[in-house]
């Protein structure tokens, strides 16, 4: 059994029931996968590593409540689009052309991504799972990655035509071997590794077609089969009505994005009260769900609402797979809603403001866990969790002298800050760089990125977006 002592570091940290975050000097004993002591003048144990912790801080690590990681296969390809484009541009075109081969290299690099930032769980809503081999590579890069990961298998075919109007074809088979693959990979009690660090997870995008029964069934049908967590992407009231009314809603259940709630209107607190009511959660992901014209994110909406919310980075086809980008952008833009709303209304300015850093902070860490139904085992710094923790360095360029590690973190610092990362107790990250040698992992990656780009050059996938624009107009999301 592996043993690190985290030796004279800052201990940064929320507990549940609290408000306020911990912040205090300690030393961490990490004993197999397990926190064992938080103590200061731990002695060393025989055996363990000792890592010095002087002028660092030691955090949990980062839990992502919505993300595709295989999209790294096309990172930055849609920063500059809205998520109408994104459907005619990738969706619907690119993303049913992947190979497993392309699917496998972007997971792995994608979950290396996260680790290497700092986010040590995902749920990983997997959309491309067009063939059992494509399934396959995916999650057996994600077991390699050494991430926790929920890998939630999405219930979908590919579309395999778009014009004169999507299709999807191959619908049949594809419902077929899924049933299958999820009786399969729900054997061992839903645990894809034996040690539980990755479990199965069930995507569902498709309940606005056909009968609310066939999709109870299905739900059934994959919590039958050990499937730990139901998530879907979710715009609106209408899906969360359905699913209340439909016995579909339940504390297994994360709903992604959810911009539309924040109008507020009568259907929308029904909503609202649906969610809190059935202990479902939001995965709110701010940086892409504004960038892309989703509309305005809704992290605090739902805490205000007593509704289990955590952030995410969604996809690095848009922005970074850190989790600082989220927590400044959720910040930041409620904050800017707030100056507008005080300014049109005439309201007097606060004596202070009213979400903060330590706000933010909580959501990516145990408030990610609490939405993901983890927070047993992760998303804070305690005796008797799992050590999924982040060293950073206090004294680096960017948090050198800074007094309030929690703002600072939020604010000031970068994956570049964070010198190491666990896992379960396992070492991912150490000297500020993946243990995993990543050049071969960035080799294969660019090289069948390159292929991706050659099959559908940029001329060829506006081509396609103008068509459909100028004979539909946008896609109705």
């Amino acid at each position: 059994m592996s043993k690190y002592l985290l030796k004279g570091g800052t201990v940064v940290t929320f507990v549940k029931g609290e408000d306020k975050p911990r912040v205090y000097k300690a030393d961490v004993l990490v004993e197999g996968t397990t926190i064992s002591r938080i103590e200061q003048n731990i002695e060393p144990p025989q055996g363990a590593e000792v890592v010095n912790c002087e002028n660092k801080w030691i955090a949990p690590g980062f839990v992502d409540t919505h993300r595709h990681t295989f999209m790294a296969i096309s990172r930055g390809a849609h920063v500059d689009i809205t998520l109408s484009e994104y459907v005619l541009k990738s969706f619907w075109t690119v993303q049913g052309s992947l190979t497993p081969e392309e699917v496998g290299i972007g997971t792995l690099a994608g979950c290396l991504e996260a680790l290497s930032n700092g986010v040590t769980t995902i749920l990983d809503h997997f959309n491309t799972a067009h063939t059992p081999a494509h399934a396959d590579a995916a999650l057996r890069s994600v077991l390699e990655s050494g991430a926790r990961v929920i890998w939630a298998l999405a219930r979908q075919s590919s579309a395999t035509r778009v014009f004169p109007q999507p299709a999807f074809e191959n619908e049949v088979a594809t419902e077929k071997w899924q049933r299958e693959k999820v009786k399969e990979l729900g054997a061992n009690g839903g645990n894809l590794r034996p040690d539980g660090r990755v479990t199965l997870g069930l995507a569902y995008d498709i309940s606005w077609q056909g009968p609310i029964e066939t999709h109870k069934e299905w739900l059934d049908y994959a919590r039958a089969n050990s499937v730990k967590l139901v998530t879907a992407h979710v715009s609106g009231n209408t899906t969360v009505a359905a699913w209340r009314d439909g016995g579909l809603l339940g504390q297994d259940v994360l709903f992604s994005h959810c911009n539309h709630l924040g109008h507020h209107t009568p259907a929308d607190e029904e909503a609202w009260a649906a969610l809190k009511e059935s202990g479902a959660a939001v995965g709110a992901t701010p940086v892409n769900e504004i960038g892309m014209s989703y509309g305005n994110h809704v992290a605090f909406d739902a805490l205000e609402r007593g509704v289990k919310v955590g952030l995410g980075a969604d996809t690095s086809t848009v922005a970074s797979g850190d989790m600082f980008m989220p927590m400044r952008m959720a910040l930041q833009w409620a904050r800017g809603r707030q100056i507008e709303h005080r300014r049109k209304s005439n309201v007097k300015t606060p004596l202070h403001q009213q979400y903060t850093t330590a706000d933010v902070f909580r959501l990516a860490t145990l408030g990610g866990a609490e939405a993901l139904n983890l927070s047993h085992l992760v998303g804070s710094v305690e005796v008797g969790k799992r050590a999924d923790l982040l060293v950073f360095d206090a004294d680096s360029v960017n948090l050198a002298g800074a007094q309030n590690p929690v703002a600072s973190i939020v604010m000031n610092a970068a994956a570049a800050d964070i010198e190491t990362v666990f896992v379960d107790g396992e070492v991912v990250k150490r000297g500020g760089k993946l243990v995993r040698d990543w050049k071969p992992v960035a080799a294969e990656l660019r090289a069948r990125a390159q292929d991706v780009s050659k099959r559908w050059p940029e001329d060829k996938l506006e081509e396609t977006w103008k068509q459909w624009y100028e004979t539909y107009g946008p896609p109705v999301l």
